[in-house]
């Protein structure tokens, strides 16, 4: 107002120290929310890989365990495995063998430092997630938990042959985002060897 102006005019300091003020409020906002510092982000990567192994080496011990160990296991669900060892056989391997290659093609640097390795560590993956699944679609129809297990396995052998065949499929057109996308759907999927073990 001109009282304001006035006294500017007048008093040097009182105008610099106005002026300060009006640009002091016309700057943006800014956020003061501390951003958690790259190695404590590191460090959290770090559990949770440790986390996903440990829960990779669980399912795949108990499969190995459930088909070469007497009287580990349910003994109807073992005996239907055995009686259709074609089938059997390759869904409780396929899925050791893939829960436990999924973690280390989560590492970073091993795709970039060792991207052979890391092709073919996949094509394992892809051809023991088929084998699996297809050894699941098998025997989904007599679950032992009924209509409702009938109908979850099933389903769950069929998203999980879908989500490879798509990562598969991206990962050829040369898509690498959307192929990472699909093999983390993919592994959310093949996990559920280990979090089924903790529900059961």
């Amino acid at each position: 107002d001109r009282a304001h102006e006035a006294r500017s005019r007048t008093d040097p300091r009182f105008g610099r120290a106005t002026r300060r003020k009006l640009a002091a409020s016309k700057l943006p906002t800014m956020n003061v929310t501390a951003l958690p510092a790259p190695a404590a982000a590191r460090n959290w990567k770090r559990v949770g890989w440790i986390l996903l192994m440990l829960g990779a080496l669980f399912a795949a011990g108990n499969a190995v365990i459930f088909m070469v160990v007497e009287g580990h296991g349910s003994a109807d669900i073992k005996s239907r495995f055995f009686a259709t060892a074609l089938a059997g056989w390759p869904h409780t391997m396929g899925g050791a063998v893939a829960v436990l290659i999924g973690p280390f093609q989560l590492i970073t640097k091993l795709r970039t430092a060792w991207p052979t390795v890391h092709v073919w560590m996949g094509r394992t993956y892809l051809i023991a997630v088929l084998a699996g699944a297809l050894g699941g679609l098998y025997f989904a129809p007599m679950s032992t938990a009924g209509t409702v297990g009938s109908v979850g396995f099933t389903t769950l052998a069929i998203f999980w042959l879908y989500s490879a065949a798509q990562a598969y499929l991206a990962i050829r057109r040369g898509n690498v985002q959307v192929h990472r996308r699909w093999m983390l759907r993919n592994y959310a999927l093949t996990f559920a060897a280990a979090t089924l073990r903790i529900e059961l």
